[in-house]
């Protein structure tokens, strides 16, 4: 269970907001497919991220790893995919919690209670991974408390009514926001830890299964509470709720902010691993970037939280995932099943891909 506990403390994050929008434009139903399908995805990645970690021992993380199995072209592209898309989701969770901090506090001035923030989420980055396991375990209890409320609270208007279960215009708008939020292979490498401390049985992707599907779990309940109790549907969910109760806004801004630190906490971890023990990057200089380089992507412009979240899930999520299905192909002996379902998955990745690029860059 702790496994399980732990994947979905690390997939529950800031982008469940973004999932109501998609839900009301792309329909319901389009919705929910995309959460199954890459939550099945996901989930198999995950599965073979932990068993290519068993297999070298975790002497290696996954940039490390692109290095040794792809050559200097899988490591920068490794380096591309996972450093700066790690760097860029801090920056869509940045820019959620400032809404956050506007809907919970208004009376406090924007910049004051931002830099506060920011102050509090960059502590634990100087933490041992101990503690920040425990602190993603207590968040997700408490996001999943709250989501659970805002469900109920929400009856009998949780079913989706007047809003279209297919919309063709725009079906492939979920894929980038679903992945982000689905996404929690950072996860992956303290649960091999616990894995080696015997907290887990000889099935590992039980356990890796029932922490996306948990997580899948509370985002449907999330988006049928908001979808049907939110005056205005908007791209961050939180600017459409001034006409709820205003127990009820402090509430879900409380919960925007636990799920951004919760989630903040294992993607900071996993960028100073990737810096600290693949590129040997000296210690302090490392957290500096973590720390000072989100918060200046977004005062140079980049504050647009729908198009950050598409552009990390559907581009840098994709590569990431491209990576790890990649270097489990090379590591671990396959199937001939094992390797199609892989190689299926890849590709779709791929596709998703080069759409985002066209979506944000070309176009």
């Amino acid at each position: 269970m702790k496994i399980a506990a732990l994947v979905a403390a690390a997939t529950v994050g800031d982008g469940i907001f973004a999932l109501p929008y998609v839900f009301y434009n792309a329909g319901w139903l389009v919705g929910i497919l995309y959460l199954l399908v890459l939550g099945a995805v996901v989930a198999m990645a995950h599965t073979v991220y932990l068993k290519t970690l068993e297999k070298v021992g975790e002497k290696e993380r996954l940039l490390g790893l692109s290095k040794i199995y792809l050559g200097s072209g899988g490591f920068w592209t490794g380096f591309i995919a996972i450093v700066i898309g790690l760097l860029l989701t801090l920056v869509a969770y940045l820019i959620l919690g400032m809404q956050f901090i506007h809907l919970a506090f208004p009376a406090v001035p924007s910049g004051f209670s931002f830099f506060v923030f920011w102050l509090l989420l960059s502590i634990p980055v100087f933490l041992s991974d101990g503690y920040v396991m425990d602190l993603e375990i207590l968040g997700i209890t408490c996001t999943t408390a709250v989501i659970v409320l805002i469900f109920f609270t929400a009856l009998p208007n949780v079913f989706f009514a007047g809003i279209p279960a297919i919309n063709p215009r725009n079906l492939f708008l979920p894929f980038g926001a679903i992945l982000f939020s689905l996404a929690g292979w950072t996860s992956i490498e303290p649960a091999y830890e616990s894995r080696r401390k015997g907290a887990s049985t000889k099935e590992p992707w039980r356990a890796l299964a029932m922490g996306t599907g948990l997580a899948a779990l509370l985002y449907i309940m999330f988006a049928a509470g908001i979808l049907g109790s939110a005056p205005a549907i908007t791209p961050d969910t939180a600017s459409g709720l001034l006409g709820w109760p205003i127990w009820k806004r402090e509430l879900l801004a409380i919960m925007g902010l636990i799920a951004v630190s919760t989630v903040y906490l294992p993607i900071s971890r996993e960028i100073k691993n990737s810096l600290e023990k693949d590129l040997r990057w000296h210690g302090i200089l490392s957290r500096l970037l973590i720390v000072f380089l989100p918060p200046l992507f977004i005062f140079l412009g980049l504050n647009n939280f729908l198009i950050v979240v598409g552009l990390v899930g559907g581009l840098f999520l994709s590569l990431q995932y491209i990576l790890i299905i990649s270097v489990g192909r090379r590591a671990l002996e396959l199937s001939r099943g094992a390797k199609i379902a892989l190689d299926l998955a890849a590709l779709a990745f791929a596709i998703a891909s080069v759409y985002q690029i066209y979506t944000f860059i070309v176009r």
